[in-house]
C-alpha cells in the first residue's frame, strides 16, 4: 500500500471513528497507523510489539480494545493465516479475495469473479441455504520469495 493509500485510509478510519461517537485517541491512532501501513497481516501481539518503536506506546490492553473497535466497526477483518493463527488486515469493499504468501506473509486482494458468483448460487440451489458472505483466500509462494 502507497504512503497515499494509507493516509487515505487513515483518514476513513478517522471518520468513522468520529461518525460512530468514538475519540481518535492518541493510542488508537498509533494502532491504526501499524495496521494501515502493513503488506502482511499482523496478530495483536504484532501490532504491540511494533508499537514498543513508538514514543509513548500502547498497552497491550489498549492494542486489543482498539482491534475490537475497528473490527466491530468492519475497518478490519479476520485473515485465516497457514498454521491456524489469524491475523489482522485492513477490510476490503466489493467482491475481492486475498492471495498470501506462505513464506513471507504478504497480502494482495484479488479482484471477485463471475464464474464463484454463479458457483455460490448453484450451493444455494443446491442446498436451500441464502449464502449472505464467502471469504476466499489463496495461498501459495509470491514472485519474490520464488526467485
Amino acid at each position: 500500500m502507497s504512503a497515499d493509500q494509507t493516509s487515505q485510509l487513515l483518514s476513513n478510519w478517522k471518520n468513522s471513528l468520529h461518525q460512530h461517537g468514538y475519540r481518535v485517541t492518541r493510542p488508537r491512532l498509533q494502532v491504526m497507523e501499524i495496521v494501515a501501513a502493513t503488506r502482511i497481516p499482523l496478530t495483536p501481539q504484532d501490532v504491540y510489539h511494533k508499537s514498543l518503536n513508538l514514543e509513548s506506546p500502547p498497552g497491550i490492553a489498549s492494542v486489543y480494545r482498539t482491534l475490537e473497535m475497528l473490527d466491530v466497526l468492519g475497518l478490519i477483518q479476520q485473515i485465516h493465516q497457514p498454521g491456524g493463527c489469524h491475523g489482522i488486515w485492513p477490510a476490503v469493499d466489493g467482491h475481492k479475495h486475498l492471495l498470501m504468501c506462505r513464506n513471507c506473509g504478504q497480502m494482495q486482494v484479488i479482484e471477485g469473479n463471475e464464474e464463484i458468483t454463479e458457483y455460490i448460487r448453484r450451493i444455494e440451489e443446491d442446498t436451500g441455504y441464502e449464502v449472505d458472505e464467502h471469504w476466499l483466500q489463496l495461498f501459495g509462494i509470491c514472485s519474490e520469495c520464488s526467485k
